[in-house]
This record gives C-alpha cells, structure tokens and sequence, in this order.
C-alpha cells in the first residue's frame, strides 16, 4: 500500500510514548543498569530520528521491570482443508481431529530467566501524519 504523508504548518506535533527493551545478565548493579539506559536512550533517540520522530526533551526516559527475557517466534497458521478435500480421505479410513494447538506462551520465571529485560520509554513528536491508502486491485467494487 503507498504511503501518504500529510504536513500542516498549522497543526501541533502530538506527543507519543515509544518503547524499547534492553536485554541485559540477571542482578545487574545499579550503577551499571543506569549507564545501559543512557546508552540505549541514545541510541534509541538516534533510531527513532532516522524514523522522522524528534525527541521531547521536556519528558525524561523511564525504565521499567525486570521482565523475564521472552523470545519472538512467528507462528505460521496450519491450513485446513475443505470439506471436499475431506470427503475422499475420510473415505479412505482418514481421522481429522482438531489439533490442540495453543497459542499461549510459556515465560520462564524472572529467577530462572538467562537474562533479564528492562522496558526504556521516551515522549517523541511527529511533525507529519502518515495515512495508508489501498492499492487498486485491493480494492472491493
């Protein structure tokens, strides 16, 4: 889909408040945590100008957690098949039962965790507006 930006000279910037995680070793000192979140405040500030948002300086970053250390998987939905695909397999002597799939995760403890995460938020602006539109042969006429 094309992107369109919207600009107003007129219009305020809005303040949102982004997220990143820092992952980092179980018990960390405090004096190291607090030089992590400098560094990953920086570069998070550096990240998101490259993205078209400023940093407001009249808001402070604030940390929270620990968190358990949670890796992203991508879970790819199984197809399942029609009616008529089924009817000559179930002929055949063929079982469809429903899977006992779950889509719930299992989180270690924060104590058994190998490394632990820490949520870094900050208040950035956006001069701009983006919109999305359809491309044509998405469309439904």
């Amino acid at each position: 889909m094309p992107v369109e930006l919207i600009i107003r000279k007129t219009r305020e910037n809005r303040p949102y408040r982004l997220k990143c995680r820092l992952k980092i070793e179980p018990h960390p000192r405090r004096d190291r945590l607090d030089r992590e979140k400098v560094r990953i405040a920086e570069w998070f500030v550096v990240d998101m100008h490259k993205e078209g948002w400023e940093w407001d300086s009249r808001y402070s970053f604030t940390m929270k957690g620990p968190f358990p250390m949670v890796t992203v998987t991508t879970l790819h939905p199984v197809r399942t098949p029609t009616a008529r695909e089924m009817l000559p397999m179930v002929a055949r002597g063929a079982r469809f039962l429903e899977a006992p799939t779950s889509g719930v995760m299992n989180v270690p403890p924060l104590a058994l965790s190998e490394y632990w995460e820490y949520e870094i938020s900050g208040v950035f602006v956006r001069p701009q507006i983006m919109t999305e539109y359809p491309d044509p042969h998405e469309e439904e006429h």
